[in-house]
């Protein structure tokens, strides 16, 4: 290519450069080389984030259910009377522990106290290769000091995401969060994440990795983070977590629950309704529909 000189309104794509200043030489890709973070978020679940699309109908906690959960969350989420890292909410399907992570994840958000969410749950999908990066993806979101880091560490290693999940979150969460301590970027204060549906990861070897390699990096102090992970209480799971100090939340189904469910079956049909213009008939099939929760 012709030497431009004194070039005026020029605009060149793609294409390998040559930078020589003061005796360096200095080469110069721009052939569309996709960044870190493009990468990172091609490896990553859009939907399986608390704020995604995918979520805009996913239960929440209604007006009028009981709130003690959430808020034992949100202090547990400040560090205020329990300070582990690592709390399981457990109980069988259908007893409101997505709603609960749901509206947990959307409140600690608000108050600047969210790093990441993943819910496993979503559209019936969950792929374990997908967490981690998704985790990082949010987290970067959020830390630009962070996100710098990941990217470079990303471009280095390209293949990075074809490594082990222990792999991934030493070189994409410890180390980084360990080199901006060192420098006193760190994040500065404990920020929660939270784990929705874990025993509907596709992998229930993965299912049990996820607990070790978070349960390891959580109790060494390495990490600002606090885990709060939502499941049912499969075998598995249990055995995963009898090995790890963890708070656990045990979620029963009551008249509450039935309460809850009403509640949130009342809200979801008057919502169909007033978007069709219809008026709602107090001894409908769908008021009979509550007496027998």
């Amino acid at each position: 290519m012709p030497t431009l000189t004194n070039p005026r309104n020029t605009t060149i794509t793609g294409g390998h450069f040559t930078d020589r200043l003061a005796g360096v030489i200095n080469n110069i890709s721009l052939a569309n080389e996709r960044t870190g973070i493009d990468i990172l978020l091609e490896a990553s679940n859009r939907d399986a984030g608390h704020d995604s699309s995918a979520r805009d109908y996913a239960p929440r906690c209604h007006l009028g259910t009981p709130k003690q959960y959430l808020e034992d969350i949100a202090y547990w989420a400040v560090g205020t009377g329990d300070p582990s890292p690592l709390v399981w909410i457990k109980g069988p399907a259908g007893v409101g522990k997505s709603a609960i992570a749901q509206t947990c994840a959307e409140r600690l958000g608000e108050q600047d106290r969210l790093g990441a969410a993943f819910f496993f749950s979503v559209n019936g999908q969950g792929k374990a290769a997908e967490f981690i990066p998704t985790i990082v993806y949010q987290l970067s979101m959020g830390f630009p000091n962070y996100r710098d880091l990941v990217d470079r560490r990303i471009c280095y290693d390209k293949a990075i995401f074809s490594k082990t999940m222990a792999v991934q979150f030493a070189v994409l969460i410890i180390e980084p969060l360990r080199e901006l301590e060192r420098v006193g970027k760190g994040i500065g204060k404990r920020i929660a994440i939270i784990v929705d549906g874990l025993d509907e990861c596709n992998d229930i070897h993965a299912q049990c990795k996820i607990i070790e390699i978070i349960a390891t990096a959580a109790h060494d102090g390495v990490i600002p983070f606090c885990w709060a992970f939502f499941s049912r209480p499969e075998p598995h799971i249990e055995a995963s977590f009898s090995l790890v100090d963890v708070t656990r939340v045990v979620l029963l189904v009551s008249n509450e629950t039935s309460l809850d469910i009403e509640l949130y079956l009342r809200s979801s049909f008057e919502n169909i309704l007033r978007r069709r213009n219809i008026l709602w008939n107090p001894n409908g099939p769908v008021t009979m529909i509550y007496g027998h929760l």
